[in-house]
């Protein structure tokens, strides 16, 4: 036998022995797991809900006992409850107030283990969160409770706010500050428990009187014993009493007591949440307490909760599915008048007990209308159930209110001793009566079928929805190679089609591949910044070159105006410097020629920018082997190619059509780059001739300097030096300065050269060096080195003006960004036309030449293997197969 055999046949002898599972749901939970088996052969990385799909499954089946939680109102009596079912009286019980103070679990214990109670503790830090809770919804500020000086701040603070409300009413505020300071009292009296950490469990002896006191909200009360606060849950080992229908299906259930809906739950409410997710059934206890109306019960705020925090979400066949785990029972059938009117079957009667299950579900009462007796709930009496099960520990006042309910319920208990509760007859005819029996066998019976049901049920419909997952995955992979189940496809056909995947998949790959291309220059350089940084060195280079040609059209000109080749010139530009010996330079003159000049050289040299662009492109096109995997996908078909602005009657071959196109990113981006530039550079911030009128329009510039300033240093800043230069206007009030003013000129006279003789001799002295009176230092030679220098200033200026245009031209953030978006325009050109004028084309030749044996036999390097393809025909039959024997 194989080892999955194996595994069948020992999975089958465990279930077989579940108490609770019926041969056919043995057969089915076996048929189950074997197809999640199969399935996990078909599992791939590929289709992961489908991995999460069995693997919930899994754990469903996994499932092997189950968890019946109790849940109400505070004080409704859960614990009197759950006690009757056991048929001992295990769990602290009382009357109207709450008494189970913590989460409480009740679990079958090992053969031969004693019976006990163990105790699990809050973490410190769990139990300072617990607390921070509690004081939000007190409406107090949070504090750390393991912090000495804070929980004694916290405590004053509570103290004055009890004080201050003494007289009123008892509010929920009131519970909240009351539990505060009971933990407080409680980690105070056992610090020594959480020194090494988290206390360990504590297992008590069950017999012991004093070990059910730890789990009362009374127990222990005012002494160093108390601990009720800091105990997370507790748990209860026993062991099935002989004769009695054993609740915990001999280990396979556990009960699961929750606190009551009061202030003390909060403590509790994350693990109560925690809880209810995991459930398999759900006793909600609610308490008529001899109300007018059942939906007044003190109890209905329990059935809300449950709706807000269970059912909130859930509709269709979700929400039967919850609703039907939830079993109502009404407490408080004790009470005759209560007992009398649910049991009326008038209209008005059904009608309250309506409304409180639409809470849970809308079709509830229709649906579980026989689960009670010829009702939807269970009316129970739990005090003489219990008594007249365990009479010798029940509480001492069950006894007098047993014999109560046999004097008031006399006729509906039959022919019984009405003397003797505990008389054989007398205390069946009390167990019918409570409906305890009835409620037990009710949650049994549903375990053993429903809640089996439905697990199966679950199980299946993931693993059919992992099944799909599958095989739709397997029907795309097939539909992209032209196969669509059912597979009645022929031989012939099946091959066509590989032929025709061939051509389709090259049409998406081809063009994939080029812009895969474009995608990783465009890491390199799609942003300003890398951009930038890939043009500089170029950008730097060509910088240099404009800035030479400038200074080299200056010098030039300048050496010009220094000549006497300027003698006989006709200047007629207003804004000249005159030098010593006539010659003339005209400042406008100047400026233009070298604009000239600058533009000349950046578009002249500008275009290397763009070769650098388009060697990078050719370069990433070369790495990624575009024109390699091009002309593999030729076959050595020699087809012609025309591209836009070619002449059809001068059609390209593939390796010409290739390569024009690429070539024309290049030609364009020179163009595009250069005259980008040359808008940049045209700017009028950038023009000399902007600078020049501007500063003539709104200044009068007398000398050649302020003209070469306006260009320099712009208009505002040349105004204000003029303003500083100008002498200040002087007030004239003395009358002789006035008339010294206003004193005529002296009177001079023009003389000839041959003017008689005894005249005065002309006031000036020509003498050579070193004889007669000292002559001063000749103008002329000053004046020949001014006009030298006024040359080199010139010189400079200029330089500085086209220098700083220059930097500001290559330095720009609107030039850079423009030139990248311009590339990138043109590389998208090349994409487009790469796919229409040569893959398109080139494809379309090789489909009409689909039946050539020639074609076929250069194809078959690139055909998808036929087993490959039988293959995934054979994995969708499967799955199809596995897919409907999964029955739901």
């Amino acid at each position: 036998m194989s080892k999955k055999a194996d595994k069948y046949t020992e999975l089958r002898s465990q279930l077989e022995t579940l108490p609770h599972i019926s041969p056919a749901q043995v057969e089915q939970w076996v048929q189950l797991q074997q197809t999640i088996d199969q399935t996990r052969d078909y599992l791939i990385r590929a289709v992961p809900q489908a991995q999460q799909s069995i693997d919930e499954a899994q754990k469903i089946l996994a499932q092997r006992t189950y968890t019946l939680v109790f849940f109400g109102g505070t004080g409704v009596g859960k614990s009197t409850l759950i006690n009757a079912l056991l048929g001992r009286n295990l769990l602290p019980s009382g009357a109207v107030t709450a008494v189970t103070g913590t989460i409480v679990y009740i679990e079958q214990a090992k053969e031969g283990e004693a019976e006990s109670l163990v105790l699990n503790y809050w973490s410190k830090d769990e139990f300072a969160g617990r607390v921070r809770r509690l004081c939000q919804l007190a409406e107090l500020p949070a504090f750390d409770i393991t912090n000495d000086g804070e929980r004694d701040q916290a405590r004053n603070d509570i103290k004055d706010i009890i004080t201050a409300s003494e007289g009123q009413a008892k509010t929920e505020r009131d519970e909240y500050l009351e539990i505060i300071l009971d933990c407080m009292h409680s980690y105070e009296n056992n610090k020594e428990l959480f020194k090494a950490g988290t206390p360990p469990p504590q297992s008590l002896i069950l017999d012991d009187e004093h070990s059910l006191k730890h789990l009362r909200e009374d127990g222990f009360k005012g002494t160093e014993q108390r601990q009720i606060r800091l105990i997370k849950a507790a748990t209860f080992k026993i062991h099935p009493r002989a004769g009695q229908e054993n609740l915990l299906m001999n280990g396979y259930l556990r009960i699961v007591d929750v606190p009551g809906l009061g202030a003390g739950m909060k403590l509790h409410e994350a693990i109560t949440l925690e809880e209810m997710k995991r459930e398999d059934a759900m006793v909600v206890l609610v308490t008529d307490a001899g109300r007018q109306r059942v939906d007044e019960m003190k109890s209905l705020s329990a059935v809300n909760w449950i709706k807000e925090n269970r059912l909130f979400g859930l509709s269709g066949g979700d929400l039967d599915e919850a609703a039907s785990k939830i079993f109502l029972a009404v407490n408080g059938a004790n009470i005759r008048q209560a007992f009398d009117r649910l049991n009326s079957g008038l209209p008005q009667a059904e009608l309250e007990v309506k409304e409180v299950t639409r809470y849970i579900a809308p079709n509830y009462w229709e649906r579980y209308r026989d689960r009670g007796n010829n009702r939807p709930y269970f009316l129970v009496m739990a005090p003489p159930a219990l008594y007249v099960q365990d009479p010798d520990n029940a509480p001492e006042e069950f006894a007098s209110e047993t014999e109560r309910i046999l004097k008031v319920f006399r006729d509906q208990l039959g022919q019984v001793d009405a003397k003797d509760p505990l008389a054989p007859d007398t205390a069946e005819a009390l167990l019918n009566l409570s409906e305890v029996p009835l409620l037990r066998d009710s949650l049994i019976e549903f375990i053993k079928t429903e809640r089996v049901r439905s697990q199966l049920r679950e199980a299946a419909t993931r693993i059919r929805n992992s099944l799909q997952s599958l095989r739709f995955y397997y029907e795309k992979q097939l539909a992209h190679r032209g196969v669509q189940p059912p597979f009645a496809t022929s031989w012939e056909q099946l091959q066509e089609r590989r032929f025709e995947n061939v051509l389709a998949r090259q049409q998406k790959e081809l063009p994939r591949a080029f812009h895969n291309a474009l995608l990783e220059l465009s890491s390199r350089s799609n942003s300003d910044e890398r951009f930038r940084n890939l043009l500089r060195p170029t950008l730097n280079g060509i910088k240099g070159m404009v800035q030479d040609s400038v200074q080299r059209e200056v010098e030039t000109l300048l050496e010009s105006y220094g000549t006497e080749y300027w003698d006989d010139r006709d200047v007629t530009y207003d804004n000249l410097i005159w030098g010593t010996s006539g010659i003339e330079i005209p400042i406008k003159r100047i400026l233009f020629q070298v604009e000239l000049a600058m533009q000349d050289s950046v578009s002249k040299f500008m275009p290397e920018a763009a070769d650098l662009i388009s060697a990078e492109l050719q370069r990433t096109l070369e790495a990624h082997e575009i024109y390699s995997r091009l002309e593999r996908a030729s076959y050595g078909r020699a087809y012609s190619y025309t591209l836009p602005g070619v002449s059809s009657d001068d059609p390209l071959d593939l390796a010409a059509a290739y390569n024009q196109l690429i070539g024309r990113v290049t030609q364009s981006f020179r163009h595009v780059c250069q005259q980008a530039t040359m808008y940049e550079l045209m700017k009028p911030e950038r023009s000399v001739h902007h600078r020049l009128d501007e500063g003539e329009r709104e200044l009068a510039l007398n000398t050649n300097e302020r003209l070469l300033d306006v260009a320099l240093y712009g208009v505002e800043q040349v105004r204000q030096e003029i303003a500083v230069a100008a002498p200040a206007p002087v007030a004239n009030n003395n009358p002789a300065a006035t008339a010294v003013a206003t004193q005529p000129e002296d009177e001079f006279a023009i003389t000839i050269l041959d003017e008689p003789a005894g005249q005065p001799a002309p006031d000036f002295d020509i003498s050579f060096l070193g004889e007669g009176k000292s002559a001063p230092a000749a103008a002329t030679a000053d004046l020949e080195a001014s006009y030298a220098d006024r040359l080199d200033n010139v010189a400079v200026k200029v330089n500085r003006i086209f220098g700083d245009i220059i930097t500001d031209l290559f330095s720009d953030d609107e030039l850079l960004p423009r030139l990248r978006r311009l590339f990138w325009l043109e590389a998208t050109k090349a994409e487009r036309d790469f796919n229409t004028h040569i893959v398109k084309p080139m494809l379309k030749n090789h489909d009409r030449s689909l039946q050539d044996p020639e074609m076929r036999t250069a194809m078959e390097i690139d055909l998808e293997n036929v087993s490959d393809m039988e293959e995934l025909m054979r994995t969708w039959e499967g799955l199809h197969r596995l897919e409907t024997g999964v029955v739901i």
